[in-house]
C-alpha cells in the first residue's frame, strides 16, 4: 500500500538545544514552524530557530549572544526605537518574525543587531516574545517584559510596544536631565580642587625657594599653604593608603543594608536634593504605574515593579505596605496617605483616581506634573549652586594666590623702605 504524503507539509531547518546545553541542527517535515517546535519539544529539545529549508538558519548562537559583554553597551534609546518600530510594523499587519528580521537588518549597531537576531531565532522556534526579552534583563527592564506579556494575552502587542517605546524615551530624557544637572557642579568642583592642588604642589614650591633665598619671614597663610603642599608632595606614602582604605571601606559599607538605609534616608533629607529626589521618584513611579495599569498588568506585579523603579529602602516600606493592603482587600492609596515623603496633593489625587476607577489616567497626570516640577527644581537648584561654586572656587584659588603674593609684597615694602 502506497504511503500518502500530506501536500501541506514542508521541509524546515531547525536549531535546538538539548537538556545538557548541546546545540544540534537538522531538518524536519511539517505543516508549520509551530508544528515543528511542538515536535521538537516532545522529544525533549528546546528549539532556538526554525526556518524553511530554502532559507539558511542564522549563523549564531542565541545563548552566546546572551552571555556576551557587548550586551552591556546597548543603549536605552536603541531599545525604545526597537519597540516603537516593532509596534508600527505589527500594527500594519507584518508578522512578528518578519518584523523582527526587518529590525535586525536595520540595526545600526552590531551588538543590538545580534540581540534582535537572538530574539528572532527564539521567536521562530516558538518562544513567546516576552519570555525571550526576559532572558536579557540588562537590556529589557521588568516593565517592558510585563507589558509585552500582558499584550500577548490581550492581543494588543502593537499598541503596547508603542507605549513601551514612549515610556523608555521619557525615562531616558529624565535620566539625562538629572545626570546633566549633576555633571556641571561636579566638573566645577573637581576643576577647583585640581587647580588648587597643582598650585600647591608645582607653583608654590618655586616661590618658596625665592622666599628662602631672601631670608624673609613668611605670613602665616603662606606657611600653612606650604605645609599642605609639602604634605601632598612628600606625604603620599602615608595619606594615599589611608584614602584608599577609606574609599574601599565606604564602598563596602554603601553596599551593606545599614549603609543603604542611611544613604537612602540622606537622599530624602538633604536640602534641595531631598525634594528633587522625592519628585524624581514620584515621576518614575507615576509613569510606571500608569503604563502598567493601562496595559492590564496585575496590581501586585505593578507594585513590585514600581518598588524596583525607586530602589530606595525608605520608599520600599511604602510599597510593601501597598502590597499588604492590596492582599487584604484594602485601598491601595492608604499607604501613600500615611507616608511622610509623599506630598498631600499627590496622595489626594491618587485616592480620587482609585475611588473613581481612573487610577492609570491620574498617575499619568501625576507623572507629567512631577516631570514639570523636576525640571523647574533642577533649574532653580542649578541657579543657586552655580554662584556658590564660583564663590568657593574664588576663595580656594584666591587663598593660594594670596599665599604666594603676600611675601612678594612684603619684600617689596622692605626694599622700598
Amino acid at each position: 500500500m502506497e504511503t500518502m504524503i500530506n501536500p501541506a507539509e514542508r521541509t524546515f531547518s531547525y536549531r535546538a538545544r538539548r537538556q545538557d546545553g548541546e546545540i544540534i541542527t537538522g531538518t524536519r517535515a511539517g505543516e508549520s514552524p509551530d508544528a515543528i517546535a511542538s515536535l521538537l519539544r516532545s522529544e525533549g529539545l528546546v528549539p532556538t530557530a526554525i526556518r524553511t529549508a530554502e532559507t539558511a538558519l542564522p549563523d549564531f548562537d542565541a545563548e552566546a549572544v546572551r552571555r556576551s559583554e557587548a550586551i552591556r553597551r546597548i543603549r536605552r534609546e536603541d531599545v525604545a526605537g526597537f519597540c516603537q518600530q516593532l509596534g508600527v510594523m505589527l500594527d500594519t499587519g507584518v508578522p512578528l518574525p518578519e518584523a523582527l528580521e526587518s529590525c535586525m537588518s536595520q540595526a545600526r549597531r552590531k551588538e543590538f543587531g545580534d540581540l534582535v537576531a537572538a530574539i528572532h531565532a527564539e521567536v521562530c522556534g516558538g518562544t513567546p516574545l516576552s519570555r525571550s526579552m526576559a532572558r536579557f534583563p540588562k537590556v529589557f527592564p521588568p516593565i517592558v517584559v510585563s507589558l509585552v506579556r500582558a499584550s500577548e494575552a490581550s492581543g494588543t502587542m502593537a499598541l503596547m510596544l508603542g507605549r513601551v517605546g514612549d515610556y523608555l524615551l521619557n525615562e531616558e530624557r529624565t535620566r539625562r536631565q538629572v545626570r546633566g544637572a549633576a555633571t556641571y557642579p561636579a566638573f566645577m568642583l573637581g576643576s577647583a580642587v585640581l587647580i588648587t592642588a597643582f598650585m600647591l604642589v608645582v607653583i608654590l614650591p618655586r616661590f618658596a625657594a625665592i622666599y628662602e633665598r631672601k631670608g624673609s619671614s613668611l605670613p602665616p597663610i603662606t606657611e600653612i599653604m606650604m605645609a599642605i603642599g609639602d604634605a601632598l608632595r612628600y606625604g603620599w606614602p602615608i595619606w594615599m593608603p589611608i584614602v584608599t582604605v577609606l574609599t574601599i571601606g565606604f564602598l563596602v559599607w554603601r553596599r551593606s543594608l545599614n549603609g543603604r538605609r542611611v544613604l537612602d534616608w540622606l537622599k530624602l533629607r538633604m536640602p534641595i536634593i531631598g525634594r528633587l529626589t522625592v519628585t524624581l521618584y514620584m515621576a518614575r513611579s507615576g509613569r510606571t504605574m500608569s503604563t502598567l495599569l493601562a496595559g492590564g498588568v496585575g496590581l501586585i506585579d505593578v507594585i513590585r515593579i514600581c518598588k524596583g523603579v525607586t530602589n530606595n529602602l525608605v520608599f520600599d516600606r511604602m510599597w510593601q505596605d501597598m502590597e499588604d493592603r492590596v492582599r487584604d482587600g484594602k485601598e491601595l492609596t492608604g499607604a501613600v496617605s500615611e507616608s511622610r515623603w509623599i506630598p498631600a496633593g499627590v496622595a489626594s489625587m491618587m485616592s480620587s483616581g482609585e475611588r473613581s476607577g481612573r487610577l492609570p489616567e491620574v498617575m499619568e497626570k501625576i507623572a507629567t506634573r512631577c516631570d514639570e516640577e523636576l525640571e523647574t527644581g533642577i533649574k532653580k537648584a542649578t541657579s543657586m549652586i552655580e554662584p556658590m561654586l564660583i564663590i568657593f572656587m574664588g576663595l580656594l584659588v584666591g587663598a593660594v594666590a594670596m599665599a604666594m603674593l603676600l611675601p612678594i609684597f612684603k619684600m617689596s615694602s622692605v626694599v622700598a623702605g
